[in-house]
């Protein structure tokens, strides 16, 4: 029986600006254009599970401004559930700023407002949750709190590791499923990534961690792991990337919503790398018509 997912993180109104370059530190560099996303990784991620055709909460913390407004009204038309969405006065909602080069590489920097004063204690996990689904743009002793709950209620927990923090040993332990990108996969590994082989080893001692384990690496492949099983790899899937910009998210939110649906870890990864896949080779004003249907396409021409 399909369950539903309740992800609990981060809003953020991100300022896209596409540039050739990155400014090194006092450079000036014109930009080619200017866009107001709603975002941040905890409200990707229940957009993503919720367009990938399972029921969605979202629990996160907005200010009562004109940025949270548009944010939570983003979350409902996407068929997210916000009724957990917390809203005070006189609080900033998060935000960002991102730059995107040519080749969709990106970088961003983030102020977080309002979800550093999310209240973790004023969420109950619905009983129909199969996941609950977190990242670290929400306090770290929220995300344990959480963890803890869902536990207590009968859920598993997927944890988006990311940005990475000082080991959460207790929020490791609770976790059913670890994402990673690759450079936060490098920082808890102790070295570099250098090519795919490098990251298949590095991922065994993660699985003895966490049950199951996805790192998803730069050049668009990704490998990943479950407990007692074999690291396998899988390569960057076919389609010249738009930007890059919200591809983990995707992902995680692609890869949560087939979990909760009773898929297995290994069909769930290859589902959600088929979604990035489609995300990152479609152009942002078109990226909230992505569906389940034109993933399972995807996985058709994959496997042909």
């Amino acid at each position: 029986m399909t369950k539903h997912v309740l992800v609990a993180g981060s809003l953020h109104h991100d300022l896209v600006v596409n540039a050739e370059k990155f400014p090194i530190a006092d450079e000036y560099l014109p930009g080619h254009s200017l866009r107001y996303i709603p975002g941040g990784k905890g409200g990707n991620q229940a957009i993503a599970s919720a367009r990938n055709g399972v029921v969605t909460w979202f629990a996160g913390r907005v200010g009562d401004d004109e940025a949270g407004r548009i944010m939570a009204a983003n979350l409902e038309a996407a068929g997210v559930d916000i009724s957990m969405l917390q809203t005070v006065a006189g609080e900033t909602s998060g935000a960002s700023v991102a730059i995107v080069n040519p080749f969709g590489d990106f970088g961003a920097i983030v102020v977080s407002g309002a979800n550093l004063s999310f209240d973790a204690s004023a969420v109950t996990i619905p009983p129909e949750t199969g996941y609950l689904v977190l990242q670290n743009e929400l306090p770290a002793d929220a995300n344990v709190v959480l963890a803890r709950k869902a536990k207590a209620a009968g859920a598993l927990v997927m944890l988006n590791d990311c940005p990475l923090r000082p080991a959460q040993e207790e929020l490791l332990y609770l976790s059913d499923i670890l994402v990673l990108g690759q450079a936060e996969g490098e920082a808890m590994a102790g070295r570099s990534f250098s090519s795919p082989k490098v990251a298949l080893e590095a991922i065994i001692p993660f699985a003895d961690k966490v049950p199951r384990v996805a790192i998803i690496l730069s050049a668009g492949g990704l490998v990943h792991m479950e407990r007692g099983g074999r690291p396998e790899y899988h390569p960057a899937m076919k389609g010249k990337p738009e930007s890059m910009h919200g591809a983990m998210d995707f992902f995680v939110g692609a890869l949560a919503s087939q979990m909760a649906s009773g898929s297995e870890f290994e069909a769930a990864v290859h589902y959600g790398q088929a979604a990035a896949s489609i995300f990152m080779s479609t152009p942002v004003e078109r990226r909230d018509l992505i569906r389940a249907t034109q993933v399972r396409a995807r996985l058709g021409e994959d496997d042909r």
